[in-house]
């Protein structure tokens, strides 16, 4: 069985320190609010963190106060200075207008469950104290501990009656008698979380102990809790890392494709001329040998001479050979035209597939380039995800050496009832091949009953 220790803090909002019970309001419940003292508007709303949000009133509460904004604004105005002195009538600069209690829920327990709990614990603060309570569940953060359900209590500092704020709830500002009232409700707290768990069927996994080590009879030290400020500097310290390999990365990443890109248009445009010049002077040398060849085609069919010619013209066949001479010439010179302007069309058809070659080039370098920042990307997001199991397993190597600790004091403490040893893992070791439960060398013992090992955990 898991033993968790009970987390409950209980706060003052206090003026003096910048704060107001409004904006707190809002931001626990996150929800939006009008602050009437200030002339200040809150608004919460695009959190999504949010898991319930209630409010519990005493039995004789008037109809307003079930108003989250009616209720804190007139908790605010509520609080003013008497009708004597220099400041007589104004708002208290150092007046508590709010407490919260504060409590993180087990794991195990179910969304029901810890809105039963809630609803409990406030209707106990409402009924007893005579006090409005305002109940905000929240889920686990995203860049925090998936399992870190808790919930928000904010309550008035004044009693609530049927004619509105009354008087202070002074029992809780004592040191005394806060101390007693805060240890009281951590111990109904711890009650009624083991109760619904025990409900859903969950207790033999997971027992909520709110006393301290001391109390239990227990050896073992207690821990610091880091608390939020500590995390969110931790939480800095990791983001400003990813940011600054972010830009390196980037910055890196861009001057090679800076670089690339600017070979790659030097080698195309090279490539290009060279091209262009080859095909321009295939064109050139193409249309001259058809000339030529046309030229001298033309040439060897000149007219007859001499005998021949005064023949022709005696049998009247001169004219038409020349006729026929000039129909083979047009015929040839319309040859020479189609040869080069099939000439031209190839050289040109040559050029545009060049062309389309180059244009598929650069876009395979950009689809490259784009694959290369898509790849950064899953890479900052690899690192996000790897600092917060990071988080997350270096609080479970905590608890696994609170347990540790837990397990030689109970080694202690059942030594000296003398009860038999029984072998157990070591934290540090690996079970051995074969054998669960058992280590590959030394081996630590703890001590349990003769009817078996009922309550190894330490847990009490």
């Amino acid at each position: 069985m898991r033993t968790l220790e009970l987390t409950a803090h209980i706060m003052s909002i206090s003026r003096s320190e910048g704060r107001s019970a409004t904006a707190a309001a809002a931001y626990r419940a996150c929800t939006r609010i009008t602050d009437k003292r200030q002339d200040l508007i809150f608004d919460y709303r695009r959190k999504r963190s949010l898991e319930a949000a209630e409010i519990a009133l005493p039995a004789d509460a008037p109809e307003w106060a079930a108003d989250r904004s009616e209720l804190w604004n007139e908790a605010e105005l509520r609080e003013r200075n008497g009708k004597r002195g220099a400041n007589a009538g104004l708002f208290k600069a150092n007046a508590v207008v709010a407490r919260e209690f504060m409590f993180s829920f087990p794991a195990e327990l179910s969304a029901e469950g810890r809105l039963a709990v809630a609803r409990t614990m406030a209707q106990h603060l409402a009924d007893n104290h005579q006090i409005a309570v305002d109940i905000a569940l929240h889920k686990p953060g995203r860049s925090g501990d998936e399992h870190n359900h808790h919930c928000h209590m904010l309550t008035t500092t004044r009693r609530l009656t049927a004619n509105g704020f009354g008087k202070k709830a002074e029992e809780w500002s004592g040191l005394r008698s806060g101390a007693i009232l805060t240890r009281a409700f951590r111990a109904l707290l711890a009650h009624t979380l083991n109760a619904a768990l025990a409900a859903e069927g969950k207790a033999g996994l997971v027992h909520v102990e709110h006393r301290s080590f001391k109390d239990r009879g227990s050896s073992q030290r207690p821990t610091r809790h880091q608390g939020p400020s500590r995390t969110h500097a931790r939480r800095n310290e990791r983001r400003r890392e990813r940011q600054a390999f972010e830009r390196d990365a980037a910055h890196t990443q861009q001057n090679r494709h800076q670089m690339e890109r600017a070979a790659f248009d030097t080698r195309q445009q090279s490539a290009l001329a060279a091209k262009l010049a080859y095909l321009a002077d295939h064109e050139r040398r193409g249309i001259a040998a058809i000339k030529a060849e046309l030229a001298t085609a033309q040439e060897a069919d000149r007219p007859a001479t001499g005998t021949r010619r005064l023949f022709e013209r005696a049998t009247g066949q001169a004219r038409r050979a020349d006729l026929e001479r000039q129909a083979r010439m047009a015929d040839r010179e319309a040859a020479a035209d189609c040869a080069i302007a099939a000439l031209k069309a190839g050289v040109d058809a040559e050029r545009a597939a060049y062309h389309q070659a180059q244009a598929k080039e650069q876009s395979w370098l950009g689809d490259r380039h784009s694959r290369d920042e898509q790849q950064l990307r899953q890479v900052i997001a690899s690192r996000v995800a790897f600092d917060r199991v990071a988080e997350v397993e270096s609080r479970r190597r905590e608890v696994r050496d609170i347990s540790h600790e837990r397990l030689r004091d109970d080694f202690a403490r059942r030594a000296r009832s003398g009860l038999k040893p029984v072998p157990v893992p070591d934290k540090d070791r690996q079970p051995a091949r074969g054998r669960p439960g058992f280590l590959r060398g030394e081996r630590r013992h703890i001590l349990v009953s003769e009817q078996g090992p009922d309550a190894i955990t330490g847990a009490g």
